[in-house]
């Protein structure tokens, strides 16, 4: 089955004091951590397909099969772009699964996506999340059936809400490196 990816580079970064996506971490912007990783796994398989949601010109460029999409409505909050993502794909006639991925989680590896989305693909479950030691983290996968319900998603409420609400449908793929769920919010976090 397809998976969409959606890369959420989006935020507004309130609690950072700056763009935080743009802050240097080991060398390069802190965006592309995830970013790299997220090519590494599109070019791993061949059922996915990437999205890029941002709100800024410097993190939006050119790369060979990625949808690129800006989203000025990303001071309402995460649900907006949630949403503009998903427009891409509302077309889509065919079964796929959504995979959210935010792009402050530096240290996510390509190969623990490609894991949660092969041992999604074999659960009889139609939501996904990584969490260590009990604690759900990001990212989140989503069945095709739940699309209505993330298209409701209001403000801030992200996809999480969706999963509280159905945890008996949901897969946890338990990572042993807590780093990996790690997401960089203040720069004291660095």
């Amino acid at each position: 089955m397809e998976t969409y990816i959606i890369y959420l580079a989006a935020g507004n970064s309130r609690r950072f004091g700056s763009n935080k996506l743009l802050h240097k971490l080991h060398g390069k912007e802190l965006y592309r951590h995830g970013l790299d990783e997220l090519i590494k796994l599109a070019n791993l398989r061949n059922d996915c397909k990437l999205i890029v949601i941002s709100q800024s010109s410097q993190v939006i460029h050119n790369y060979p099969d990625i949808i690129i999409l800006d989203n000025p409505m990303s001071k309402f909050g995460i649900s907006y772009s949630i949403k503009r993502g998903l427009n891409a794909i509302s077309n889509n006639p065919k079964p796929y699964n959504i995979m959210f991925v935010v792009a402050d989680q530096p240290y996510l590896k390509h190969q623990t996506l490609n894991n949660l989305i092969d041992k999604f693909n074999q659960s009889n479950c139609s939501l996904g999340s990584l969490k260590y030691q009990g604690q759900p983290g990001n990212p989140t996968i989503f069945n095709c059936k739940y699309f209505d319900e993330l298209m409701a998603l209001t403000g801030d409420d992200g996809g999480r809400k969706i999963i509280n609400s159905h945890h008996d449908d949901c897969f946890y793929l338990e990572v042993s490196n807590p780093d990996e769920l790690k997401d960089i919010d203040q720069k004291s976090d660095i």
